[in-house]
């Protein structure tokens, strides 16, 4: 408890933020200087790694994300596995900046989500929202020494909220201007936009996810050529869009015009949904069929975005560096600026792993960091559990 209370009361603090994304290809671990909290936060990254999550790992990841290979006991274990990995790769980066857990004051872990259902449902009597990140942090905290923080989406949806995106509230504490209006994306698994009107309020902010980002790609890439990803964009860039294939998709989905607040994942994108819109189309090409859901990310994210003014669109997330969806994004947004964000050593890569330690920071220091306007909750609250060693 002494670590604890000599944490809270720090101005500076040294922080680890680590996650595994929808993608599920690597664990993201960023070293960061903290300094004060709220719109007053001040970021240095020090150093950043993701560490590769082995293939057969990420399939029984994928597997326990799912509704038909996924058994109780196996998330069960992988709840204590994910823990472990991420202090396996959380010490690696200690290491390599030749420092001690000692030297650490505070892990931020967003885990690996499971599974998330943000519209209420009837069971038993009860109507809830649910969602579940596993990795526990107490096996973190323990296996690494250090107090961590986790589960961050719990809060907000136990009043009434969808728990998710995250992402907004780095945005709106780290880049709100008071003279533009900002749009920012953020192309992970799942594709996520923050709105911030000039001069804009915590609770002014607009954010939802848009729809998929590298999930779909991801899985067809796999499907088709047997790899992770379209590295480079290259295999989208050498294919053409089918415009029916493409027509369909906007047929076919419609989590992309649902109007916000609202979240989404693997439980609508996935394999299932994608097999579903390509059953009238086994006569395309297959790298068409990866441009064609390319330009889709791309247009799915305009979709949402285009009824909000921007001075200025920054972009993020593993997303960012796929020339192809870049390429396309610019396209749909002609007239305004649009650039990939690098900002206080803050990049694509990072920027999700930099969110964790500042939602740690956020908590620790006492400030409420959902955004009722995003998630839809009834009401401010405050974000995570604390696990002390």
């Amino acid at each position: 408890m002494n670590k604890y209370l000599s944490v809270f009361n720090k101005k500076q603090k040294t922080v680890i933020g680590v996650l595994s994304g929808t993608s599920v290809d690597a664990i993201d671990v960023v070293l960061v200087k903290i300094n004060g909290s709220g719109i007053s936060t001040k970021i240095k990254v020090i150093d950043f790694e993701s560490y590769p999550i082995n293939n057969r790992l990420r399939t029984f990841i994928l597997d326990c994300s799912g509704n038909k290979k996924s058994t109780v006991e196996n998330i069960c274990k992988l709840n204590f596995i994910i823990g472990s990995a991420f202090a396996d790769s959380i010490s690696k980066i200690i290491s390599r900046n030749n420092l001690k857990s000692k030297d650490i004051d505070l892990i931020g872990s967003h885990g690996q989500t499971i599974y998330h259902i943000p519209v209420s449902e009837q069971l038993f009597g009860f109507s809830s929202r649910s969602t579940l990140q596993i990795g526990d942090p107490s096996v973190i905290a323990n296996q690494t020494g250090i107090v961590t923080v986790g589960d961050f989406r719990t809060a907000d949806m136990a009043i009434g909220g969808e728990g998710a995106p995250l992402v907004p509230y780095l945005d709106y504490i780290l880049f709100s201007h008071k003279s533009k209006s900002r749009a920012f994306i953020n192309i992970g698994g799942i594709s996520n936009l923050t709105y911030l009107k000039s001069s804009c309020i915590q609770n002014d902010v607009i954010a939802f996810d848009s729809g998929p980002g590298n999930m779909i790609i991801d899985y067809l890439v796999k499907k088709y050529f047997g790899k992770n990803f379209d590295k480079d964009g290259k295999i989208a860039l050498s294919g053409e869009v089918d415009s029916k294939l493409f027509d369909h998709i906007c047929f076919k989905d419609k989590y992309f015009k649902k109007s916000p607040p609202k979240s989404t994942g693997r439980e609508h994108y996935s394999g299932k949904f994608v097999e579903s819109v390509l059953k009238k189309f086994s006569n395309v090409e297959s790298k068409d069929i990866i441009a064609t859901f390319t330009k889709f990310t791309a247009y799915s994210i305009y979709f949402n975005l285009i009824k909000y003014k921007s001075d200025e669109i920054i972009i993020s997330g593993g997303g960012a560096n796929n020339p192809a969806i870049f390429k396309y994004i610019k396209e749909y947004f002609i007239d305004v600026p649009v650039y990939k964000m690098n900002d206080a050593g803050i990049n694509p890569d990072n920027k999700e792993a930099v969110l964790f330690a500042v939602l740690a920071n956020e908590l620790v220091s006492g400030n409420k960091a959902n955004m009722p306007s995003v998630s839809g909750s009834e009401r401010n609250t405050f974000l995570g559990k604390i696990c002390i060693v």
